[in-house]
């Protein structure tokens, strides 16, 4: 990972702002296409930081730039979401201290979004606080939608409708930036939307993992001021292991910090494998991969199991598009173990041993065996993420038992470990099948 000296006034997603800002400067509606946690909310809370607005929105710093999380919607209906954007509205409006007579009736319309005399009045509210801050206020209105995709699949149509009602009757004074996991026409098929998704197909934009300049800028984030401090070396392992994806690094720079021996001039030649053991086990690093395999395309996954594999020549265009995919190979270390374990467990045979690492279900030939105690599922976890490879005893005392404890575990102490989990995944335990002893160098879990 060569991040190169990061400058101090060096902003991560630096020509993504750059674009959203231009799109808001032409009064353009655009959106932001990212998956899980690559980083789509945090630029546009940045967009509406005062100091981001002087430097990439200068000519448009007194717009009603408004950050919309969908999240916080009170319910999924239409007077949720207008009740979101009157509210957050107002309060930009009180923050840049519009005229009295101006906060007066943007309060009376959200009162009335609130406590309707009538469904149709919640949706004229609305309508009538945008032709109050546009027209009364001369002010343009930016609204940053976050967490769109829901909203976008779960409301009426109608409402969609409206929206572009309102661009229409406002113009350049209206501009809607909404961010989602999928682009908008993936999202919803229904023909009354599509008037609405047309204000983004021209200005559609795919949010990538992280450079290694803005992953290094992240990380020394993570590690703050009084966290351990960061060599080029311990950056270099957590770009292989997490890649560009925020929340991996994010999880990978824990484990890391809890690793360092700032005392310790060799700790790293022990540690490292200490930290990848950990990550296999970590529940907010299977949870992050999770998140990511979950939103892709069946299509898409099986390219990512192949591509494991060796056996995939051409890779679908959204993977490099999302950066999953980096000159033909899978951006990290850690979702590509991922990729393999679920090849793993799609794979149509029946024989051989699998496990679900986010469920903790184990199976054998195909039968789902009772649960593991938790030093036999970390013992298991070890092997079956180093599949037909040779672990030996120092490694599975790190994996299982942790470093801390490494000096009171002996060999007899593995070996009863792992006679413990023979006993559960082999059928003979006397003439195993799947876990395997090398004698004189360690264990092996083999495929059939």
């Amino acid at each position: 990972m060569d991040s190169g000296n990061v400058p101090d006034t060096f902003l991560p997603r630096h020509e993504d702002l750059t674009y959203v800002a231009r799109c808001i400067a032409a009064g353009q509606c655009c959106a932001l296409v990212g998956l899980s946690n690559v980083g789509k909310s945090t630029l546009l809370r940045t967009l509406v930081q005062p100091e981001t607005r002087q430097r990439y929105l200068r000519e448009r710093s007194q717009a009603l730039i408004t950050y919309l999380d969908c999240n916080l919607m009170a319910e999924m209906t239409e007077q949720g979401f207008c009740e979101l954007i009157l509210r957050r509205l107002l309060a930009e409006a009180r923050r840049q201290q519009l005229q009295p007579e101006v906060l007066d009736r943007l309060r009376s319309l959200y009162q009335q979004a609130v406590n309707p005399p009538s469904s149709l009045m919640v949706p004229l509210s609305l309508n009538q606080a945008l032709a109050v801050l546009a027209e009364d206020a001369g002010r343009q209105m930016v609204l940053l939608l976050d967490e769109f995709d829901a909203p976008f699949q779960k409301l009426e149509a109608r409402i969609f409708l409206n929206l572009r009602a309102l661009r229409d009757k406002h113009g350049e004074r209206l501009v809607y930036v909404v961010a989602t996991d999928r682009p908008l026409r993936g999202l919803q098929q229904e023909p009354e939307v599509g008037e609405f998704c047309e204000l983004f197909a021209p200005r559609t934009r795919v949010l990538a993992l992280l450079s290694p300049q803005e992953a290094s800028w992240l990380l020394h984030q993570f590690a703050g001021e009084d966290g351990p401090s960061l060599s080029p070396e311990d950056e270099a392992f957590i770009w292989q292991q997490a890649g560009g994806h925020p929340g991996l690094l994010q999880a990978v720079c824990r484990v890391m910090a809890e690793a360092i021996r700032p005392d310790d001039p060799f700790w790293r030649l022990r540690e490292y494998r200490v930290v990848r053991a950990q990550l296999e086990n970590d529940p907010v690093v299977r949870a992050e991969c999770a998140k990511l395999w979950n939103q892709l395309s069946g299509e898409e996954q099986r390219a990512l199991i192949l591509l494991e594999r060796g056996r995939m020549e051409e890779v679908p265009r959204s993977l490099e598009a999302h950066g999953l995919v980096q000159e033909g190979l899978i951006f990290s270390k850690l979702f590509e173990g991922f990729a393999r374990r679920r090849g793993l467990i799609q794979r149509p045979r029946r024989e051989g041993v699998r496990v679900d690492v986010e469920s903790g279900h184990v199976w054998v030939d195909g039968q789902l065996i009772p649960p593991l105690t938790e030093l036999e599922y970390r013992l298991l976890l070890l092997l079956y993420g180093r599949l037909g490879d040779i672990c030996t005893k120092d490694q599975i005392a790190e994996a299982v038992w942790g470093t801390d404890y490494m000096e009171a575990v002996d060999d007899a102490r593995i070996d009863k470990l792992v006679s413990r989990l023979r006993q559960k995944i082999d059928r003979q335990p006397k003439e195993p099948r799947y876990l395997i002893t090398i004698r004189g160098r360690g264990y092996q879990l083999v495929r059939p």
